[in-house]
């Protein structure tokens, strides 16, 4: 197995329920579709010579020595090795965190040990918020970046409200930008006038000055 993996390093998990957990990050080249804000556009073109062999990657996450292994990208679905990478992993004892844009599944995690893998959802304007169906029963968390474009009537959406009624809801402020903060507590409001529940978290690298 060969892996199209541009980073491996150690770090804090900055997003989501897991903030401040400390982790190994594996950042896969390639992403299937452009979000003009993304933060690490280096990591979006899928590059054919980039191709690590899987023991040169474990034997990095071993000396590296962290059981958590948070899998990013680019998009890590769009990788086919994707989920036999993730079994190799949890057979190594590690716990995994995938990030993904949610618009591609892969039938192997249907078959993988639950309560090893853990899926962060991330939905994409430039995609009108599209997800695989498969990820309202598998996401572990529903992580939706707040700017301009995001609305209640997104939130509310069919695909998303069963991972809304389960609080599994995170507003993230695109850029920490105070606007984006203001815009994230009025979301918060309104939902809680329609009865439902979300939670504010920033990203807490970027505060505190981590790749």
């Amino acid at each position: 197995m060969k892996l199209s993996v541009c980073e491996i390093y150690p770090t804090i998990q900055g997003e989501g329920f897991l903030i401040g957990s400390p982790i190994t990050l594996v950042r896969f080249q390639g992403c299937n579709i452009y979000c003009s804000w993304c933060d690490t556009k280096y990591a979006i073109p899928f590059r054919e010579n980039l191709q690590i062999p899987l023991e040169e990657v474990l034997k990095k996450l071993s000396s590296i020595g962290r059981e958590h292994i948070l899998i990013t990208g680019g998009e890590p679905f769009a990788h086919p090795v994707l989920g036999d990478f993730v079994e190799v992993l949890i057979r190594e004892g590690y716990f995994v965190q995938i990030e993904t844009n949610g618009t591609l599944w892969q039938s192997k995690f249907e078959t993988l040990p639950r309560e090893r893998f853990y899926i962060s959802l991330s939905p994409k304007y430039s995609v009108d918020y599209k997800i695989d169906p498969k990820f309202s029963r598998y996401a572990d968390e529903l992580k939706m970046v707040v700017d301009k474009n995001l609305t209640p009537e997104v939130l509310l959406r069919k695909e998303f409200l069963p991972l809304v009624e389960q609080k599994k809801l995170i507003l993230q402020p695109e850029g920490n930008k105070e606007e984006n903060v203001q815009r994230a507590l009025e979301l918060i409001d309104e939902l809680l006038k329609r009865g439902y529940y979300a939670r504010l978290i920033p990203q807490m690298h970027k505060l505190i000055n981590l790749p």
